[in-house]
């Protein structure tokens, strides 16, 4: 009777097997490393946000199948058979790898999982590296919501909030001092300056305010610094040295975010105009304006990765985000229960010294043992930024392929 069962669970076990693995699947079929040679871009999707960036570059394609070829299994079944024990949520990333204009592979990505519509594979790892890989990649080019073709690749296109300006006739171009040089006359109306050039003195007037910008005739047309132009409108900009594409974006007190989550209207100041009744932002940081940071360090508590930063460029930029970052509210904590899991740990440093340590959230809330501060997106948009982008390339070079 013992062996029948025995021989029974046998059995079973074998029924189930041929039905998750239903074929031998290896790690050059799942990943389609055959075809590794013809693919020419890889396109990311960030579901969260919907921002879109293209692998375009042979030795960034070369180091997304060398990861996949070096990547370990923990183990595999067939996606219908995960499906039936688990629900199978929206992915963080989708992967698309393109021969000419064809997708020819697709990969769903999470942080404990990568699958594509027939095949579920478990990394080792969990979360899995490949998941840090695309984040990297995801973090250090800029997000575009504009699917590019192989012919828009390398043209010195300008994006306004994600969209491509059409210059219908002159053309941007490059010009290394200077980057972007872009036909004023167009370049005024779709950022609605209702400024005036002036060539012979290299000056703009906006709103009254006459400044230096740089210009020259090219094809019966004045072209300026589009950067340049920009950035004196209050315009935050990024430069895709990949792509070849500069990126205008919102003011960088814009706060949309925040006003959709908290319905809270906009108020502009600094750390040493605001809230005087209660404390300043400049006594809640707890540094001297008259000496410069000399270190910053960023724990993110849920990987409990810190990255250091000694720059010296990098600190002023943190300082002056600081400085000039919207505050909303501060108020003394009476309540500790709220937003009990911290994104980041963060500790300035003035003279090697340890002078604040505070904690943020992802709603933009900075506290210490005493009070709470609600601020604009900006601050903690750059240190996740340089945080998560570190911590992934860490990652990479646990890999060999940085």
């Amino acid at each position: 009777m013992k062996t029948i069962k025995t021989l029974l669970s046998l059995l079973l076990c074998i029924i189930y097997t041929t039905e998750a693995f239903g074929a031998v699947m290896d790690r050059e079929q799942f990943f389609d490393l055959g075809n590794s040679n013809s693919v020419v871009r890889i396109e990311i999707i960030e579901r969260a946000t919907g921002n879109i960036v293209n692998i375009v570059k042979q030795e960034e394609l070369n180091k997304t199948y060398e990861i996949l070829k070096k990547m370990k299994f923990g183990k595999i079944i067939t996606y219908d058979a995960y499906q039936r024990e688990n629900n199978i949520g929206i992915s963080d990333y989708s992967m698309n790898f393109y021969q000419k204009d064809n997708i020819v592979k697709q990969l769903e990505i999470t942080q404990d999982t990568i699958y594509t519509n027939k095949w579920v594979l478990f990394p080792e790892q969990m979360p899995n590296d490949f998941y840090y890989f695309t984040k990297y990649m995801i973090l250090t080019k800029q997000n575009y919501k504009k699917t590019f073709t192989e012919e828009d690749f390398y043209q010195n296109n300008i994006l306004w909030k994600d969209s491509p300006i059409i210059f219908p006739k002159n053309k941007p171009y490059y010009e290394q001092n200077n980057g972007v040089m872009a036909e004023f006359k167009t370049l005024n109306i779709v950022l609605n300056a209702n400024a005036i050039y002036d060539f012979a003195s290299q000056t703009v007037t906006i709103d009254g305010q006459k400044e230096f910008l740089f210009g020259e005739q090219n094809e019966n047309a004045i072209y300026v610094s589009a950067e340049q132009f920009s950035k004196l409108l209050g315009y935050t900009t990024v430069w895709d040295n990949t792509l070849n594409i500069l990126t205008i974006q919102q003011p960088k007190n814009y706060n949309e975010r925040w006003e959709k989550l908290r319905g809270i209207p906009e108020f502009y100041g600094n750390m040493q105009t605001l809230f005087k009744d209660t404390i300043s932002f400049e006594n809640f940081l707890n540094i001297d304006k008259q000496q410069p940071l000399t270190k910053v360090t960023i724990k993110n508590e849920k990987t409990n990765y810190t990255t250091t930063i000694t720059e010296q460029t990098a600190l002023q930029q943190i300082y002056d985000i600081l400085y000039n970052t919207t505050i909303y509210q501060i108020e003394k904590q009476n309540v500790q229960a709220d937003e009990p899991i911290y994104r980041y740990a963060i500790t300035l440093y003035q003279n090697e010294k340890a002078v604040k340590t505070f904690f943020m959230t992802s709603e933009n809330v900075m506290k210490d043992n005493i009070y709470r501060v609600s601020v604009s997106t900006a601050f903690f948009d750059y240190i996740y930024n340089i945080n998560e982008t570190a911590y992934a390339k860490a990652i990479l070079y646990q890999w060999k392929v940085v």
